[in-house]
């Protein structure tokens, strides 16, 4: 079901999956507990092996780490109509940039948002 216009990267997806996995201070065997799915199909997405994750395992690896869904969905080829992805995933799924790359907009677009009067976080509320 990946939309047409977009190329999955599996690589970035994996770096993303496990970046989030350390960042919540979990092992393999600890996130697959949480998540209710197998160590090695885990260990897998975070390798790049899986070209296109199932959007089921991919919203209960979101859950458990406690991360937003759509970044997955962004760079495994899906989108849903309930959220957007981060920037910097959608620069990587949406123009294939770098994470670096991604990192240094994000870094932008928070310091703009910071002059402007916003919040480097804040997202924009549906009307």
């Amino acid at each position: 079901m990946a939309d047409s216009n977009t190329r999955p990267d599996s690589k970035q997806l994996g770096q993303l999956l496990q970046r989030h996995r350390h960042a919540a201070g979990l092992s393999l065997e600890k996130l697959a507990t949480a998540a209710g799915m197998d160590k090695g199909t885990i260990h897998r997405i975070e390798q790049g092996q899986i070209e296109a994750p199932n959007p089921k395992n991919l919203q209960k690896l979101a859950t458990a780490l406690g991360t937003e869904v759509e970044d997955y969905f962004a760079l495994a080829g899906y989108f849903t109509p309930h959220g957007l992805p981060s920037l910097g995933s959608y620069l990587r799924a949406k123009y294939d940039a770098s994470p670096e790359l991604a990192r240094e907009i994000e870094d932008y677009f928070s310091y703009r948002r910071q002059r402007e009067g916003g919040t480097p976080t804040e997202r924009p509320t549906k009307q």
